[in-house]
This record gives C-alpha cells, structure tokens and sequence, in this order.
C-alpha cells in the first residue's frame, strides 16, 4: 500500500491526466443527460480536490534531492568557518610573534617545528633551521610566551633543540616582583621547580619568574613560568615552589632562535665546579691546588736566590776589572 501510495505522489501530474481523460470520455458518451448532472458535478469536484491534494504533497526525489543538495552546502559551510577560524588563528598567532620579535632586545630569527622527540627525560624539538641560517649551538631558543630551550646541536638545514623540560636543566632565575633568585629545575611531568629558595625569602604563589642576570646561556628578564605552589617542607631550610611554565609545548609551532652565543668558558668553567661538587671533592681539590702553589712559589724563590747569587758573583767580578784598570803598571812608572 505505501509503495503505491509512493508511486502516485511520484507520478501524481499523470494520474491526475488519466483521471481527467477516463472523465472527458464518460462525459462524452453520455452527453448532458440530466440523470448524469448531479453526477458529473460531484466528480468535477472530486477531481479538483484530488488535484489540490495531491500538488500539496511533495515529491520523494526531490526531498532526497534537495536533502543532498543541503547537506553537501552545509557541509560545505563548515569547512569554510573551519578554514576560517583556522586562519583568524594563524594570524593572532603570528601577529604576536611578530610583535615579540619587533619589541626583543636582542636580534632572534623565526623558526618552525618540523619534530619532536620525548620520553620520561629528555624533550627535544627539531627545527627547520641549522648552520646556513646562521642557527649554532648553544643559541637559546623562546617565543612569545617564554623560554622554550636552546639549540643542543646544528646541522646545515635543521637543528635539534633540547627544552626547559629536561632533566639536566639548570637555570638561574628569579622571581619578576622580589627579584628573588634561585635555580630552575625539572623532576618530570609538565612542571618545573626553582630550587634553592630559602624560607625567609619573600615568593608568593602567582609571582613571574624569570631568567636572572646570572645565566650565562640565556638573556635576562625571559619569562619561564608562575609558581603555582609554594609548599613548607620541615626538613629542609628552603621552599618547594613549583613552577608551570609559560609556554604550551605541546602546542608549539614556531619559536625564534636568539642569535647570540653563550660565554663558552664561563659555561666551562660553571660545569666544571657543578661536577665538582657533584663528587664532593671540592676541598680536597682547593687544598691540592694550595699546595701546588707553595710549592710553585718556593721553586720561584730559589731560582730568584740563585739568580740573586749569581748576579752578586758577577758584580763581584766586575768591580775587580774595575780596580786592575784602575792601578797604573810598575813598567810605565819607572818610565
């Protein structure tokens, strides 16, 4: 029954045409008979009705058209907002990398992430910038937020940097208000920690921490993050402050690489005391080196005394040539 019903609102023009036809013809055999005229008008008026019944009812391809024809511009539709929000975003984005890098004080060079590397205790990025593009070891590594890291090594096209989320990372910071300073630290997770904080300090949760004048890789004043916990630990003399960091990385699309380097002998020299206090021999060493110098400085004075010595033999010699050119011959005074 529905199937039939399907085919007539399909093909309703054409049924309403036999119908019309079927009618012509009984109308045209039986003439004006006056026994029909009661019955022509009520078919006349029934024919009419199904006609306006039927113009009411839609046609079932062309819902299904129609239905298509929406869903494709709908879907259409989205894609462009999509794109559009997309864009709307690209351009916040590089508006403000742009701004960072019209307002930095110091010169900084746009790069983009083309990989990442990570596991509990390393975090790396790839850059798609290296040696040609005047991108070299140690450079440090920000954008618009904060302290990503700094170039760990450099190639010709591209470069790998090692993240603040690192288990070897060690930052002299301090706090933006009291100009606290401690040492930025991470212990995994997506936090970090400045350490070596003392509890009579003045840090408070929601102060800005930055890198200090201390740092010998990164430039002063870069922000690294809020510390977002401030906790008494009653074994140690110093707070426990974690610190969330100020850039998403998990986000991160381009940064800028500081085109400077860092001092290469301080940086060898500070590594060469934290390895040495590391082992704890830090003493033993400063009194090996003392007595390294006592003896260096006896050595000199005895060179010094026998310098001394020999000068004094030598004037000794010369004051003697001195007195013989001094006394007259016996020959010239019996002349």
């Amino acid at each position: 029954m529905i199937r039939i019903l399907e085919l007539i609102v399909r093909f309703k023009e054409y049924v309403v045409l036999c119908v019309l036809v079927a009618m012509s013809f009984l109308l045209m055999t039986f003439g004006n008979a006056a026994k029909l005229r009661g019955f022509r008008i009520i078919l006349i008026s029934g024919i009419g009705f199904l006609q306006e019944s039927l113009a009411w009812l839609p046609n079932p391809l062309t819902i299904l058209s129609d239905n298509a024809a929406l869903r494709e511009a709908n879907y259409r539709l989205s894609r462009e907002v999509a794109h559009m929000r997309r864009a709307a975003a690209e351009n916040e984005r590089f508006r403000a990398l742009l701004q960072f890098r019209d307002s930095s004080d110091y010169a900084v060079r746009p790069a983009r992430i083309v990989g990442r590397i990570m596991d509990k205790s390393r975090y790396y990025l790839t850059l798609n910038a290296g040696t040609l593009d005047s991108v070299f070891t140690g450079m440090p590594i920000v954008n618009d937020q904060g302290l990503v890291g700094f170039v760990y090594s450099s190639a010709l096209h591209h470069a790998i940097v090692q993240t603040i989320l690192d288990k070897d990372t060690r930052i002299a910071a301090k706090t933006e208000r009291s100009r606290v300073n401690g040492i930025i630290a991470w212990e995994g997770g997506t936090n970090l920690y400045l350490t070596n904080v003392a509890k009579t300090e003045d840090v408070h949760e929601g102060d800005i921490v930055v890198t200090s004048d201390y740092s010998s890789r990164y430039p002063a004043d870069i922000t690294i993050g809020r510390i977002i916990e401030k906790k008494d630990e009653p074994t140690t003399l110093f707070w426990k402050l974690r610190v969330e960091p100020a850039v998403h990385f998990s986000s991160l699309e381009y940064v800028f690489v500081g085109l400077q380097s860092p001092d290469e002998e301080r940086l060898l020299v500070e590594e060469l005391l934290e390895k040495r206090l590391k082992r704890g021999d830090i003493n033993k060493e400063t009194s090996t080196r003392a007595r390294e110098a006592i003896r260096e400085a006896n050595r000199l004075s005895r060179e010094a005394s026998k310098e001394a010595a020999k000068e004094a033999e030598r004037q000794t010699i010369r004051d003697s040539l001195n007195k013989l050119r001094q006394t007259p011959s016996k020959d010239s005074s019996d002349e």
